[in-house]
């Protein structure tokens, strides 16, 4: 008979979405009731109602869960992204140029209605000390909305924009949208999806002289 130790070191062969639903749902309430550190598979397993063997069916130990489910949510994000995302929209800036618009508000408010309807889990990610992860990674999704309605648009890359290098121009743009979402996500989520699209609408046209006081 295969031993725990010996099932916690081979790789997941079987996938079952019912068991890991369980399985994460056990996670996200076990990273908030004990800690991500504290917690152990066999605590997972009881919470999920499977036994361990059933678990290392699916994941290695408990890192490998916790990666997979923000392989997985990040995967979904990226999916939602691009699913919504028009082809044909433009916005105007503060001089009156015709950009294309990477962060339409459609695709960004589904995306953070998904957020929303699975707050506990990303509540727990950022409890089991992978935010950070899981906050570079969202922008590394907007990074690549960026770049694919860029080539729809038949956009060319550039080495500057305004006279700001390539990469710090991308970093600012993401980051600016990455921060507003993940400051709503730390503080519970308390406006609605519409309300946070439209701080983002904002901030597409507004510059940062004009947010200071």
């Amino acid at each position: 008979m295969a031993t725990a130790t010996a099932n916690a070191t081979a790789a997941p062969v079987k996938r079952n979405t019912k068991t890991e639903a369980k399985i994460k749902a056990a996670f996200t309430t076990l990273v908030k009731a004990k800690g991500f550190d504290a917690m152990t598979v066999s605590d997972i397993a009881r919470t999920a109602g499977i036994n361990r063997g059933t678990f290392y069916m699916h994941y290695v130990d408990k890192f490998d869960l916790r990666q997979q489910l923000i392989d997985d949510t990040i995967a979904d994000l990226t999916d939602i992204l691009i699913a919504n995302a028009e082809t044909d929209t433009h916005i105007t800036t503060r001089t009156g140029k015709a950009i294309c618009d990477a962060f339409q508000t459609r695709a960004i408010a589904e995306a953070l209605r998904y957020i929303k309807n699975d707050f506990a889990f990303f509540d727990a990610v950022s409890q089991s000390g992978n935010d950070f992860q899981l906050y570079d990674r969202v922008k590394a999704v907007l990074k690549k909305l960026i770049v694919a309605q860029a080539k729809r648009f038949g956009a060319q890359p550039q080495p500057s924009y305004n006279g700001i290098p390539a990469d710090y121009a991308m970093e600012i743009l993401v980051s600016a949208v990455a921060s507003i979402i993940w400051l709503w996500l730390r503080r519970g989520c308390k406006e609605s999806p519409d309300e946070i699209c439209l701080i983002i609408e904002k901030n597409k046209t507004t510059a940062p002289i004009d947010v200071l006081w």
